[in-house]
């Protein structure tokens, strides 16, 4: 799917289109926003002490974590606009089958404050905006995970991973820096060093991401852990389906929706033996308790 590989050892598998619903246009913004799509710029591949889950959901709806995790990365630049914006400026979406992202408003930039970078997006807004259509005046996906383990980024940084499951406590990272093939030689440059500096196995995000995933994967073995459920209330009852956006969509930044949704469909997976016997999981037709 535009020059993205995906594969099943399922036979009954639904076919790629399907599985991907609504969420196909919220991957164009990220892959096919110019013509030419995008290209390869560098690759990070190590193992990381935790369940893939963790970075999963993070990439998917952990909007909360930001200000006190990466606090020192935002201070010293690393990062600008969507990550100290209030809550309400973002929304989390959920176009369904498990699909999560986090999302800002149109006319916002989530990039990194570089100057070739933030002149780059201004002048090709209305480009994008032409080739993906009137949803793109509506909203800008910066983060987001294509359910269960392929997750994109393009606030601060361009990088798209796979979180490749070792076992229960343990992840293997394959990790892509991107940009818009299209893009002139500087502003490639640019977002390949702002990808080396924020997430990559010594960025300044990733190291961050990487010690609170490892914990929360040891605090799992503990006995407290192990005796209470995991709570994922958190902003519950505000959220509703946004027919523009064609998904579930929070009333604010500050919300699991789009956890409860990735669970949701991890759930059902563990709990069918065939793709025959899984409920429909489109976003008009998600249920939500």
């Amino acid at each position: 799917y535009k020059g993205l590989w995906f594969a099943t050892f399922d036979a009954e598998a639904p076919p790629l289109r399907d599985f991907l619903g609504e969420m196909a246009w919220y991957l164009d913004t990220f892959v096919d926003r110019r013509e030419g799509g995008i290209e390869i710029l560098a690759t990070h591949k190590w193992v990381m002490p935790c369940n893939w889950k963790f970075p999963a959901e993070n990439f998917g709806g952990d909007a909360y974590h930001v200000h006190w995790s990466h606090g020192a990365a935002i201070t010293t630049g690393f990062s600008v606009g969507s990550t100290a914006s209030p809550a309400t400026a973002n929304r989390m979406v959920s176009p369904g089958n498990g699909h999560v992202l986090i999302c800002i408003g149109p006319d916002r930039f989530g990039d990194a404050p570089i100057p070739e970078i933030q002149a780059y997006e201004r002048e090709i807004q209305p480009e994008v905006r032409e080739r993906l259509g009137s949803r793109a005046s509506l909203i800008t996906p910066i983060v987001g995970t294509v359910f269960p383990n392929f997750s994109l980024l393009r606030g601060t940084s361009r990088t798209f991973r796979v979180w490749h499951p070792r076992g229960p406590e343990k992840t293997e990272i394959w990790s892509w820096v991107f940009i818009d093939k299209a893009a002139p030689p500087e502003v490639k440059n640019a977002f390949r060093l702002s990808g080396v500096r924020g997430f990559s196995p010594s960025g300044t995000f990733e190291q961050d991401d990487m010690d609170n995933w490892q914990q929360c994967t040891q605090t799992c073995r503990g006995v407290i852990a192990r005796r209470l459920p995991v709570n994922n209330q958190m902003g519950l009852g505000h959220e509703g389906f946004d027919p523009a956006l064609g998904a579930w969509a929070s009333k604010s930044g500050f919300s699991e929706s789009n956890h409860r949704e990735f669970y949701r469909r991890w759930a059902e997976l563990m709990d069918v033996r065939s793709w025959r016997d899984l409920p429909n999981g489109k976003a008009h037709e998600a249920r939500h308790a």
